[in-house]
């Protein structure tokens, strides 16, 4: 395949994805003894990718390069020296960017096994959103039934695997969200709706409920001392997000001297942890979206050759489902 060419989205300097994403061309490389080659099928389109290409993370990367983090594919190929995949293995290779092309080489080791009972749409929305998910409610806050706890943004598409986790958990969290919209969507399955139009909403909401075990916030910002203020002492804030544009003020932690509060980033997890002990949490996480305890809304579908079209789609992020490239 070395003669073989793919189309591949690159970022050649940083800046408004719309604007500085270009579809490209280019030959496959040999591929290396000690690595497989993914065909990718879907990928999704996160926050996460539109931040690193705005330049948020610069530090720690480098120009040019492929976005995405999250892509599913089959093996294509295996370099002579790979012992344990196979070519037709469903997988999705996720140590780092470069799922927004036709082919990815990369280490066997990185590469979790998808099951087959997962549709491929499904496959690609599988581990970011609800990875961070389970990070944040089982490494992070240890949730267990009676735990109390507040979601904001809850009509997100990870604030709706974080409820539905919660509930096969048996918890109703408190939900916080923008609009009337999702109302519906949510009944039932929490223990109450804040609509959070104004910072006066927030505090009205939350009055009396007092004594949360635990906040997951993706907002930041001011409000984010409104929601610490519910947090029982020793109560948990995790923070994993920044909807708001607008960082945590630094008076938030000398107000709040007798919380928890810890930032979640699942790429650093999955960098600090034993691959096998990925694929476990990963697999119960599988399984969750097999049984349809969670789910993850596809809103539109373009192909890959089509990026600039589907990243106008998908921005700005709002509810009411992915944007994925096929």
């Amino acid at each position: 395949m070395g003669d073989a060419m793919q189309y591949q989205a690159v970022v050649r300097k940083f800046g408004p994805a719309q604007e500085v994403v270009e579809l490209e061309r280019a030959a496959l490389p040999p591929l290396r003894r000690d690595q497989v080659r993914v065909r990718l099928l879907a990928r999704a389109i996160n926050p996460s990718d539109i931040i690193t290409i705005s330049g948020a993370y610069s530090g720690r990367t480098t120009l040019p390069f492929i976005p995405g983090f999250e892509a599913f594919g089959v093996v294509e190929q295996c370099g002579e020296e790979v012992h344990g995949l196979s070519p037709g293995t469903r997988v999705l290779p996720v140590r780092s960017a470069g799922g927004w092309q036709e082919f990815k080489d990369t280490d066997p080791g990185w590469c979790l096994r998808v099951p087959d009972a997962l549709t491929d749409f499904e496959a690609a929305t599988s581990y970011v959103n609800p990875m961070t998910a389970w990070l944040m409610l089982h490494a992070k806050i240890g949730l267990r039934p009676g735990m109390r706890i507040a979601i904001n943004a809850a009509a997100s598409s990870i604030g709706a695997i974080l409820i539905g986790l919660a509930n096969a958990a048996g918890v109703e969290p408190v939900a916080i969200v923008r609009s009337e919209g999702s109302l519906e969507r949510l009944r039932g399955r929490v223990e109450a709706i804040i609509i959070d139009r104004e910072e006066s909403d927030l505090v009205a909401g939350l009055a009396g409920r007092h004594g949360v075990d635990a906040v997951l916030d993706c907002v930041g910002g001011a409000r984010a001392a409104t929601l610490a203020d519910a947090l029982k002492p020793g109560g948990h804030f995790v923070h994993y997000g920044l909807l708001s544009g607008q960082s945590i003020p630094a008076s938030f932690w000398a107000s709040h001297p007798d919380i928890a509060f810890s930032y979640c980033h699942l790429r650093e997890w999955v960098h600090s942890q034993a691959m096998g002990d990925v694929q476990q949490a990963y697999s119960e996480i599988a399984a969750q979206i097999v049984s349809k305890v969670i789910a993850t809304e596809v809103r539109e579908v373009f192909p890959l050759e089509n990026v600039r079209q589907a990243l106008h789609s998908a921005l700005p992020f709002r509810a009411g489902g992915k944007v994925l490239l096929a």
